[in-house]
């Protein structure tokens, strides 16, 4: 994942929680990375017409359009580390080891509680390879290579894992790795999203 994501994913959260505006200083130190970035971010945004730079800091006017952008600049594969097959696909999801950051399908259904279309992939951010490479342990006699439907993602990034609640990433996240992983699933859990969350909606 690009560092400038980590801008786009604060800007939302904080547009979430009705924060009207935040200081690019305070960005650049809660996503750690360098104010020079975030300055050139909060401008490509600006021409999208998305936030406003203000002497006091930057305002979110939305949400919907900064996500939208974002997720058509996402690209999940990018961040795939492993990918294999595991059946079934609901029991490798009760039995994930406990450091893992879910997304995507199952992450949205598990923070929600809501199912809007049936899935057959699973998509986790693994931060302990360690841990991971044990669990993959155990399993590897019934993991097949053809056909994935498990992907392992790998990103070094803390603003991710803060920004992340009882092993599943944030909502913003939640949506653009869907829109990435795309599929005949994806719609119905991006207007899902939408539903809960009207202010990323763009209609």
């Amino acid at each position: 994942m690009r560092k400038f994501e980590r801008i786009y994913r604060e800007l939302l959260l904080r547009s979430l929680h009705e924060v009207q505006l935040v200081r690019q200083e305070d960005i650049a130190l809660k996503c750690e990375v360098s104010l020079g970035l975030v300055n050139k971010t909060v401008r490509k945004l600006e021409v999208a017409m998305a936030v406003e730079a203000t002497r006091s800091g930057v305002r979110v006017l939305s949400p919907a359009r900064l996500l939208n952008l974002w997720a058509a600049e996402r690209d999940l594969g990018k961040d795939v580390w492993r990918s294999f097959r595991l059946d079934p696909i609901a029991e490798v999801e009760k039995n994930l080891p406990r450091d893992v950051l879910i997304t995507g399908f199952s992450g949205w259904a598990g923070f929600s509680g809501r199912r809007p279309a049936e899935y057959d992939r699973l998509f986790f951010y693994v931060m302990d390879v360690e841990s991971f490479e044990l669990w993959f342990g155990f399993r590897k006699s019934r993991v097949r290579k053809v056909n994935p439907n498990v992907f392992v993602l790998y990103v070094d990034d803390e603003h991710l894992v803060r920004s992340s609640e009882k092993g599943v990433v944030c909502v913003p996240q939640l949506y653009v790795d869907i829109y990435s992983a795309d599929g005949p699933e994806a719609s119905a859990f991006l207007r899902d999203i939408a539903l809960v969350y009207p202010s990323l909606s763009l209609w």
